[in-house]
C-alpha cells in the first residue's frame, strides 16, 4: 500500500511540501531492480524534468539517469546499502533531460520500513569540478538518520549517517537513550509535535532545532520526521528522523557572532543574542568574572531570562528592568532600523553586595539584537553601535563593473544575485526599492510566490554577506522595501551625479537593467 501511494504521489506531485524543497531529495526502493519511489521538485529541476516526465522515464529502473560509465560504481554503492541499514556517499554522474552531464555527490541512508522493504533516502548535490576532491573525501557528512520510537523520551532504536558524531556518542543502538536528551529544552515541544504530525500525516514539517551533543557542543539543525511503522498509538510507532545541519543558519550565526565579538570587545563583558521572532535568548560570550550563572550557547525562553534578570536587580530598578526587557522583545520584526536601549541598574549578589552595571541592547537585523552587560563602564555614555558603524571605510565602484572595498580590502559577495541586489540598491542612492521592483530588475518578471521567495532569500544572503564583513548597517528595510544608507558609502557614481567626476568606464555592464540608467 505504501509503495502504491508513493507512486501516485510521483505522478501527482503531491508528496509533502517539505520534501520538495530539500536539495536534491528523492527516495528509492533498494530492491532488484532499484527503482525510484519519490522525486522532490528540487531534484526534478536539477535534472530538467517535470515530475511526471521523470516518473515515466525511470519506470522501475533508477539507473536510467546514471551515466553509463558510472553504472557499475552506483550499483555497488546501492548494493552495500541494500544489504544492511546504513549511510554512505558516492560521487557519480547524472544525465540531464537536455543531454548534458552533471557530477553529483549522493548521500543515501537505507532504512528497513514497516512493509519489510529497505528504502534509500537520498540527498544529491551537484559538485563543481574544482570541488570534486573535497566532495569525494567527505562521505556521509550531510545527513544523520535515526530510527526512533514515538514514546515520551523518543528512544533511539538505531542511527546511522553522522548521527553518532552529531550526538557525541559511540553506540548506534538503543542504549544511547532518548533523542530529547540531546535537544535544547526550548525546542523539545517542536520535536514532539513533529512526531505527532508524522503519526497522523506520515510526514512532518521541517523544524529548526538546537541539538546539544553529549560533549556540550551546540549545533542548529533542520529536522523532519517520517512514520515508517504505523501502530495505533504514537508511543508504539517507529519513526525515521532526518537531521541535517542548517548551513545557512550556521553561516548567519558565524556572521552575527563576528559582529557580536566586535561589539563585545568594545564595551561589554557578557553578551546575549536575542531572537524576537522565536522569543528566545542565547548567552554567547562569558566574561571572567563569573557573575552570570547561565549555560552558554543554549537557547532559553525570553520570559525565563527576564525572570533571572529581575531576581538579580535591586528593588529600586525592577520597574526599569521590566521596561528594558519589554523594549527588547517588542521591537518591530519588520523594521530594519538600527535601534538601541540602555539600562543602568544595581546588581545584587548572593552575599548582599551591590554593584552598578549597564545593559546595552543593539539591534542588528529585523529580528535579532545583542545585549551586552558591562560592569567596568557602567557610567559610560554614547551608543556602542555607532562606534562600530563608523569604523569602516566603504568604497564602491559602479563604473567598469561593480566593486566593493571595505577598509582598503576588496570584498567578494559570494552570491551573484545578492551582489546584483546590492548594486541596485546603491544605484538608487538611498531610495527604497520595493520587492516588486527588485523582482522586475533581477528576474525580469512579475512577482509570484516563487520569485517572492527567491527575493527574500537573496535579501537574506545579502545581509549575511554584509554582516560577515561588518557593514550590515548600510542596508535597512521597511515592510519589504530596502535601501542603502548612502551617507556610509563613497561611490564613483555618486560623485558623477554630483558633478565631481566623469564616468570611468561602462556603467555596470554585467547587469541588463543598468542599460536603462541614464548616463549623460
Amino acid at each position: 500500500m505504501k509503495q502504491e501511494t508513493d507512486n501516485r504521489l510521483i505522478a501527482a506531485g503531491g508528496e509533502h511540501d517539505i520534501m520538495h524543497h530539500l536539495g536534491g531529495y528523492h527516495r528509492c526502493c533498494l530492491g532488484d531492480p532499484m527503482h525510484l519511489e519519490f522525486a522532490g521538485k528540487n531534484f526534478c529541476e536539477m535534472l530538467g524534468y517535470q515530475e511526471t516526465e521523470l516518473a515515466e522515464l525511470t519506470g522501475e529502473v533508477y539507473t536510467a539517469l546514471v551515466h553509463p560509465d558510472d553504472t557499475a560504481l552506483f550499483d555497488d554503492f546501492a548494493q552495500r546499502l541494500a544489504e544492511n541499514e546504513g549511510c554512505d556517499s558516492v560521487v557519480y554522474r547524472l544525465i540531464r533531460r537536455d543531454g548534458s552531464v552533471i557530477r553529483v555527490v549522493d548521500t543515501m541512508a537505507s532504512v528497513v520500513c514497516e512493509d519489510g522493504v529497505i528504502r534509500g533516502y537520498s540527498v544529491v548535490c551537484e559538485v563543481p569540478d574544482d570541488q570534486l576532491e573535497s566532495a569525494s573525501t567527505v562521505p556521509g557528512e550531510r545527513m544523520a538518520i535515526l530510527k526512533v520510537y514515538g514514546n515520551a523520551a523518543v528512544d533511539i532504536e538505531r542511527m546511522c549517517g553522522v548521527a553518532s558524531s552529531l550526538l557525541g556518542v559511540k553506540d548506534s543502538h538503543s542504549s544511547t537513550g532518548g533523542l530529547l536528551d540531546f535537544i535544547a529544552i526550548s525546542d523539545r515541544v517542536k520535536v514532539r509535535k513533529a512526531i505527532d504530525k508524522a503519526h497522523v500525516e506520515e510526514y512532518s514539517d521541517m523544524e529548526t532545532c538546537a541539538l546539544i551533543s553529549a560533549d556540550g557542543e551546540t549545533q542548529v539543525c533542520d529536522l523532519w520526521v517520517e512514520c515508517i511503522q504505523l501502530e495505533e498509538s504514537v508511543e508504539d510507532s517507529l519513526f525515521c528522523i532526518k537531521i541535517e545541519g542548517d548551513i545557512e543558519h550556521q553561516r548567519n550565526s558565524e556572521d552575527k557572532l563576528s559582529f557580536g565579538r566586535l561589539l563585545f570587545s568594545s564595551f561589554a563583558e557578557d553578551l546575549f543574542e536575542v531572537d524576537r521572532l522565536e522569543g528566545s535568548v542565547t548567552y554567547i560570550a562569558r566574561s571572567d568574572n563569573g557573575i552570570i550563572n547561565l549555560p552558554l550557547n543554549v537557547r532559553m525562553f525570553m520570559d525565563d531570562t527576564t525572570k533571572y534578570l529581575i531576581d538579580h536587580v535591586g528593588p529600586e530598578d525592577i520597574v526599569a528592568a521590566r521596561d528594558f526587557c519589554e523594549k527588547v522583545t517588542s521591537g518591530d520584526p519588520e523594521s530594519g532600523d538600527i535601534e538601541s536601549a540602555k539600562l543602568k541598574f544595581s546588581v545584587v549578589f548572593r552575599d548582599g553586595s551591590v554593584r552598578p552595571a549597564l545593559l546595552t541592547m543593539a539591534s542588528i537585523s529585523r529580528a535579532k539584537c545583542f545585549i551586552g552587560l558591562s560592569f567596568d563602564h557602567a557610567d559610560a555614555g554614547g551608543d556602542p553601535l555607532s562606534t562600530v558603524a563608523t569604523q569602516k571605510q566603504i568604497n564602491v565602484a559602479l563604473f567598469g563593473s561593480f566593486r566593493l572595498v571595505v577598509d582598503g580590502k576588496a570584498v567578494n559577495i559570494r552570491s551573484a544575485k545578492a551582489k546584483e541586489l546590492l548594486a541596485l540598491l546603491i544605484e538608487r542612492r538611498g531610495a527604497f526599492v520595493s520587492t516588486r521592483e527588485i523582482i522586475a530588475m533581477l528576474w525580469e518578471c512579475e512577482p509570484d510566490e516563487t520569485t517572492r521567495a527567491r527575493a527574500r532569500k537573496v535579501a537574506s544572503r545579502l545581509m549575511s554577506e554584509l554582516n560577515r564583513n561588518g557593514i550590515g548597517y548600510i542596508v535597512e528595510s521597511d515592510r519589504g522595501a530596502r535601501r542603502v544608507i548612502a551617507e556610509y558609502i563613497e561611490c564613483d557614481y555618486y560623485d558623477y551625479r554630483d558633478g565631481l567626476r566623469g564616468p570611468s568606464g561602462d556603467f555596470l555592464p554585467e547587469y541588463s537593467w543598468a542599460e536603462y540608467v541614464r548616463i549623460d
